[in-house]
């Protein structure tokens, strides 16, 4: 077998492992921005809360206030009764008492209803207040396991890409080239292999002339579907179960039409 297959072969599995590795390492820094968002969401309802609820408390001081202003009025009206000379004047300062007594003791209903308000606000703020401080520690704990995951992942591309150096240096730098090509427009996946004739990438069927090169594994060949690098599954046993496991656990597709492939 060509030793540019094989290296091909290594080449690709490093890439795929490289890749699923870059993408979960794309995902740790979402994910820490996520959380942050999160809290800072949650920060922001517990500030609207404490403002909404401080807001009551200022309305239930003005009403306090007012209500401490009519109960002085009513007492100065009282007063007024032992000086008042006419049935008039009588008539008027007992009306004025009673409307202000109306007006206070509805006022103190309402005090006493944002005095409730204010308490159960209070209760829901702390409730908040120790869901997010949970949260907080939640979150940081989660940080710290995302960011010791990542230095892990990071140790793992550096050993990666220093064996992926090595396996570039025994491939020709024109099929490297074309290798980086395919794999750039084909979604990280540029050499694959060719089981029961058919391209594993596109599911094209490969002409017999096509596999019987393929077999031999002297040239390498391009899928003229998806213009894919191929190889035989059966250079590589391990490649070979593995999609035959896959195989048993799927349904069988129609079979494609028959295209070709063109030699490098």
């Amino acid at each position: 077998m060509n030793p540019q297959i094989a290296a091909l072969h290594q080449l690709q599995k490093q890439d795929r492992q490289l890749g699923r590795l870059e993408r979960k390492l794309q995902l740790i820094p979402r994910r820490i921005k996520e959380l942050e968002e999160d809290l800072a969401k949650l920060r922001a309802m517990l500030d609207a809360e404490r403002d909404k609820c401080e807001q009551t408390r200022s309305f239930q001081r003005s009403q306090e206030q007012q209500l401490v202003e009519e109960e002085e009025l009513i007492r100065h009206s009282k007063a007024k009764l032992a000086q008042v000379k006419t049935s008039r004047e009588l008539t008027a300062t007992q009306r004025e008492i009673d409307t202000t007594r109306r007006l206070a003791s509805a006022r103190a209903e309402e005090i006493e209803k944002l005095k409730a308000g204010v308490a159960e606000a209070e209760q829901r703020i702390e409730g908040m207040a120790g869901s997010l401080e949970a949260l907080e520690k939640q979150a940081e704990e989660e940080k710290g396991r995302l960011s010791e995951h990542q230095s892990k992942i990071e140790s793992k591309l550096d050993k990666l890409r220093s064996r992926r150096s090595g396996l570039t240096s025994q491939i020709e730098a024109s099929t490297l080239a074309t290798y980086e090509r395919i794999r750039q427009r084909g979604g990280g996946l540029a050499f694959v292999a060719v089981r029961e004739r058919r391209c594993s990438a596109c599911k094209m069927v490969v002409p017999h002339q096509i596999y019987v090169h393929l077999r031999k594994g002297d040239d390498i060949l391009a899928c003229e579907s998806c213009g894919r690098l191929l190889y035989w599954v059966g250079h590589f046993p391990e490649d070979e179960d593995a999609a035959k496991k896959k195989a048993e656990k799927q349904p069988k597709a129609a079979p494609p039409r028959v295209r070709g492939a063109k030699k490098l």
